[in-house]
C-alpha cells in the first residue's frame, strides 16, 4: 500500500511544485521589456541630439561658405572683371550677419584676407569662419 500512496503523491507533488514558475517568468519578461523600452528612449533622444548638432554644423558651414563668397566678391569686384586695378586684401575681419534670412537666423561669418607672393604671383587666401549658435566651421579659399 505504501507503494500506491507514493505513486499518487508523485504526480500531485510535481503539479504543485510547477505552479509557481509562471510568476518568475512573467517578472523576467516584464523586466526585459522595460529595459528595452528605456534603452529605445535613450536611442531616440541621442538620435534627436545628433540631428540637431548636424543641422547646426551644416548651417555654420553654409555661413562660412557664404562669407567666403562675399570675400571673393569684395576682392575681385565683378565690375572690374578684366583688370582688377585695386585689389584690397585686409587682414582685419569683416563680419556678416544672416539675421534677415530665416533659415540662417543666428548665424554670422567673419571673413579675413591675407596675401603672399610666390613665383612672382600674388596668392590671396580668404579665411571665413561661420558660426551658428554653438557650432563653428572654418573654410579657406585661395585665389590668384
Amino acid at each position: 500500500m505504501a507503494h500506491r500512496k507514493l505513486a499518487q503523491d508523485g504526480p500531485s507533488r510535481t503539479k504543485r511544485d510547477s505552479r509557481g514558475v509562471g510568476l518568475p517568468v512573467a517578472i523576467f519578461v516584464i523586466t526585459v521589456l522595460a529595459a528595452f523600452v528605456v534603452n529605445m528612449g535613450y536611442l531616440v533622444q541621442d538620435n534627436a541630439t545628433g540631428r540637431i548638432e548636424y543641422v547646426q554644423s551644416l548651417r555654420a558651414l553654409l555661413a562660412a561658405e557664404s562669407g567666403g563668397d562675399f570675400g571673393l566678391n569684395v576682392l575681385f569686384d565683378p565690375s572690374d572683371a578684366t583688370t582688377y586695378p585695386s585689389l584690397s586684401c585686409s587682414n582685419t575681419p569683416v563680419n556678416y550677419s544672416f539675421t534677415n534670412d530665416p533659415g540662417m537666423a543666428g548665424c554670422t561669418a567673419s571673413v579675413s584676407c591675407a596675401s603672399s607672393t610666390s613665383g612672382g604671383e600674388t596668392i590671396y587666401t580668404i579665411t571665413s569662419i561661420g558660426t551658428c549658435d554653438d557650432s563653428t566651421r572654418t573654410i579657406e579659399i585661395d585665389a590668384m
